[in-house]
């Protein structure tokens, strides 16, 4: 009996062995699946994470372009706000933007109009003829046009657009 019994043992020692090293392979699958999603979800928010700071990096771009191009045109009006100080002018290629500066020793004009695919920006006698290439270019631009509506100067460029309210409401234009 003591054979058949060793026999039993080795038995079920045998199969207990069996039953664990399946219960060790599954937990083991289980761990591998586990392991792969968390690399998948973090793949995942690494490529979204990438995206995102593409697009922003984009929109940051186009919005520094943007405040480049207008804002000069945006900082020459408000310096120059003042009573009849908005006027328009005829610019070599279009309508131009005429500041105009009132002082004791006579009036001058800055002039902002498009030339050659720029914006460019003039300071003259009042009434003195254009010549732009002495004018400093302020952006690259294709078009260049503005209005003026119950003390909003609107100018409009390639970039974009910007509204500029006047403080003094009898600008002109």
């Amino acid at each position: 009996m003591s054979g058949s019994k060793t026999k039993v043992f080795d038995a079920v020692a045998i199969r207990a062995r069996h039953r664990t090293d399946k219960g060790h392979q599954l937990q083991r699958a289980f761990s591998i699946l586990l392991f792969s999603v968390f690399v998948v979800v973090d793949l995942l928010a690494l490529v979204a994470g990438a995206s995102s700071y593409g697009s922003i990096t984009t929109m940051q771009t186009a919005n520094d372009k943007r405040i480049m191009t207008l804002g000069p045109i945006t900082s020459s009006v408000r310096a120059n706000d003042a009573s009849g100080s908005v006027a328009t002018g005829k610019g070599p290629e279009g309508k131009a933007l005429v500041l105009v500066e009132n002082n004791v020793s006579g009036s001058y004009e800055t002039r902002i109009y498009l030339y050659q695919g720029k914006i460019v920006q003039e300071y003259a006698l009042a009434g003195a003829s254009y010549t732009p290439e002495k004018a400093t270019a302020l952006a690259e631009s294709n078009s260049f046009d503005f209005s003026y509506d119950n003390g909003l100067l609107t100018v409009f460029t390639d970039v974009g657009s910007t509204k500029v309210a006047l403080r003094n409401l009898q600008g002109g234009v």
